[in-house]
Parts: structure tokens; sequence; C-alpha cells
């Protein structure tokens, strides 16, 4: 039977979406807000339930290729003192790996994925999806440019999925009186810096409590393969009770300086790592 599925969204999940949804044989397109897709934002993890998907889609060794496979969680109280190391991935038994990755690098292997498996044309940028709605059996959703607000494409499709992120339409369209997300309170600042491997470059760090912690790891093999370590760190305060109003909207773009939160790291110098030095190599 054939089945054609609209993806608003072309980021990690949309993409994803799509390469499993291509793979049992549905037409698949992704419409995407933006005008260009770009590698953005810095690290993330893909534990072994996830790598699992991307394995049997045939494209984890690319992942891998690119990342750093981790093989230890190490936990350290804000002295540098160590609380507990556990494997990860395979090292901890799982038939897959897990892979610490440059979120751009791994949104860019998949997109490039999706063109060699769906054709070029199955990813529609400039598409902002602006509403939908259901007629008998089928979705018809409405499509337009952000930057004009024009309108530019109407699509009819068997089922319309939503991956058009924290701030979705879609999900708005069905809990208009939602709200915004809700706040912890917790700020992140986070960067990447090559430096010299942490405790083998293969172990994700993570040293402080709830309201204050700096969390870091290697997510790229070829620096591993010239035995140094792109660094992708975090770090994390609390500066407000949960669900405060948010300072400011989130944004990839939205750039900082080590100057606002290392006043909380100052005297954070461990012996296996000095955060004033790590933040002073890292710039703005």
């Amino acid at each position: 039977m054939y089945v054609k599925v609209a993806i608003a969204g072309g980021g990690i999940g949309g993409l994803t979406a799509a390469l499993c949804l291509h793979e049992i044989g549905v037409d698949v397109s992704i419409y995407e807000s933006v005008s260009e897709l770009r590698e953005l934002g810095v690290g993330i993890n893909i534990l072994p339930h996830a790598a699992k998907i991307y394995a049997e889609l045939g494209i984890a060794d690319r992942l891998l290729e690119s990342g750093v496979e981790l093989r230890y969680y190490s936990w350290f109280n804000k002295f540098g003192q160590e609380i507990w190391t556990e494997p990860r991935g395979r090292n901890a038994g799982y038939k897959w790996p897990q892979i610490s990755i440059h979120r751009g690098k791994f949104h860019s292997i998949l997109a490039d994925v999706v063109r060699e498996r769906l054709g070029a044309e199955a990813i529609n940028c400039n598409r902002h999806i602006d509403d939908f709605e259901r007629e008998d059996k089928q979705v018809i959703a409405r499509f337009l440019d952000r930057q004009t607000g024009q309108h530019v494409e109407t699509v009819t499709a068997d089922a319309l999925i939503g991956a058009d992120g924290i701030h979705s339409a879609v999900r708005s369209k069905f809990y208009p009186d939602e709200g915004p997300p809700r706040w912890s309170g917790n700020m992140l600042w986070r960067t990447t810096v090559e430096i010299d491997p942490v405790r083998g470059g293969q172990t994700m760090i993570a040293a402080g409590h709830a309201a204050q912690k700096i969390v870091g790891y290697g997510i790229s093999n070829e620096a591993r393969q010239r035995g140094k370590s792109l660094f992708n760190w975090i770090a994390e305060v609390r500066i407000a009770s949960a669900q405060s109003p948010l300072p400011a909207r989130e944004d990839w773009n939205r750039q900082s300086d080590f100057s606002e939160f290392l006043p909380y790291f100052e005297d954070w110098k461990f012996e296996w790592l000095d955060i004033r030095k790590l933040a002073h190599r890292s710039g703005s």
C-alpha cells in the first residue's frame, strides 16, 4: 500500500524518522524552516539504544568515523575528587557503542544519507509549517517563508510528523493553551576547544553537583587520531528557581563570554583539569 508522509522539521529527529520510514517503503518528504541546512551546535551523545537504530540503518560506521566511542563516564565532586566511574557502550556489554559527536557533523551525516537514499528533493528548505487540517483520511499542511510570511506550498499527505523542535508549531495546534516550555532555572554555557585528552580521551567527565557543574567529553575522531581531543564542555549553574521565566529565548547563535560563568568556577582547579585555564583557552 502506498503511503506518503510529510515531516515538519529537518533536524536530527526529522531526518532519522525519514530514514526509518524510507526503509519500510514509505514515501517521505521533509520540510525545514531554514533556507539552508548548516552545521550548528556542539557536542551530543548517541546512546546504545539509539546507536542500534543507526546500525540497522547502516550508518553507525559513519558516525564512529566522525565522533569518539565513549568507554567510561566519571563523576567527581567540586574538588575534582572521583566519586565513581562506570563503563559505557560496548565497554559496558552493550552490542552497540555510545558515540560522542559534534552535533553539526551528526546532522550533516544524516542529511547526506537522506539525499543519497531519498533523493536531493526529499529535503525542502525555506518551508515553515503554518497550519494543517485533516480531510477524510489525509492531512493538508501549509508552509510559508518564515522571513517574508508568504505562503509557499500546500502539501497533502497520509500523515504529518511534527519534528519541528521545542517550540513546535505542530504541537501547538493540538495544545494551543499549553504555554512555553518550563525552565529548570539552570543556565548552560557550551563551547569546544582542542586540548590534550582528558582521562584517556574516551571518558565523559562530570564534576560538581545539581546546582553547579562541569561536563565534558571529546567529540572528534580526527583529533583523537592526532593524539588530541576536541573537547566539548559545558558549564552549568542554577541561576533561578525552577519554572522561573526565561531571561531570553534560547538561540543556537547567541554568543557569550567566559566572564559570565567563570566567577562561579574560579577555584575549580583539579590535578587533571584546570577550569580557569580551560575557559581562557576556549575564548569567548
